[in-house]
C-alpha cells in the first residue's frame, strides 16, 4: 500500500492526552486551551478512554456537587486502530459507528487521533479537488478494455488524469476522472459517439 494510504499519514500527531484522574473542569480547560473536542484518556502512558466535550458539558453542574473526574464520564474501550490501517478502513468505521473521531494505538500507547475533518482532507486531496481542472464522468461498457479506451480518449484530447474514482449502481459503473489541461468537451463528445452512456463534464 502507498504510505499516503493509510492513517499514519493523516492523523494528528500533536496528540493532547488528560489522566482519568483529573477533573471535569481541567479537561473543559484542556480542549478550549487547544481548540479540540475529544480527549484520549490515559494511565501510566497507556490509553484508556476517551472523551469528547459533549460528555463533559453534560455532567459540569454535577461534579461541581460530586466532585466527578474524567474516569466517571469517558467512553471505556472505545473503538481504536492502528497507524498502519489503511485510510479506506477508517472511514468505514467512523461512517458505520457514527463517531467522530478514532484514537490511533501503537503498543497499548496513543500515538495520534484522525477525525472525520482528518479524512475528508485525506481524500479531497487524494483525488486532486483543489487542483483545479474538470472532472469527466462516463459509465463504462461491460466489455474488456472499455477502461483503456477512455484513458486513451484523455490523453489524445492532451488530458493528464489527476485521479479516479467510481461509483456503482446496479450494474453501471460510473468512473469519475480528474482532469487537468486538454479537451475536456471534445472528450466527452468523441466518447457519445463511441457509445459511452452517463458522459459529462462539471467543471
Amino acid at each position: 500500500m502507498h504510505e499516503g494510504m493509510n492513517v499514519e499519514s493523516w492523523m494528528s500527531r500533536n496528540l493532547v492526552t488528560i489522566g482519568k484522574d483529573a477533573g471535569i473542569r481541567d479537561a473543559l480547560m484542556v480542549m478550549k486551551k487547544y481548540a479540540i473536542r475529544h480527549l484520549p484518556v490515559v494511565e501510566n502512558g497507556l490509553f484508556v478512554g476517551l472523551v469528547s466535550s459533549g460528555d463533559l458539558k453534560q455532567v459540569l453542574l454535577a461534579s461541581m456537587l460530586e466532585n466527578l473526574k474524567v474516569s466517571d464520564v469517558m467512553l471505556q474501550n472505545p473503538f481504536a486502530i492502528e497507524k498502519e490501517t489503511p485510510l479506506e478502513k477508517a472511514a468505514a468505521i467512523i461512517f458505520d459507528k457514527n463517531i467522530d473521531c478514532l484514537p490511533v494505538i501503537e503498543e497499548g500507547r496513543a500515538v495520534g487521533i484522525i477525525t472525520v475533518k482528518d479524512i475528508l482532507k485525506a481524500f479531497i486531496e487524494i483525488m486532486g479537488v483543489l487542483k483545479g481542472g474538470a472532472r469527466l464522468d462516463v459509465i463504462l461498457k461491460q466489455v474488456h478494455g472499455s477502461f483503456d479506451e477512455v484513458v486513451g480518449i484523455i490523453e489524445d484530447k492532451g488530458g493528464y488524469i489527476i485521479s479516479a474514482g467510481m461509483t456503482v449502481n446496479g450494474e453501471d459503473n460510473a468512473h469519475h476522472f480528474r482532469i487537468s489541461g486538454g479537451d475536456p468537451d471534445g472528450m466527452a463528445v468523441e466518447l457519445s459517439k463511441l457509445g459511452y452512456r452517463g458522459v459529462k463534464v462539471v467543471q
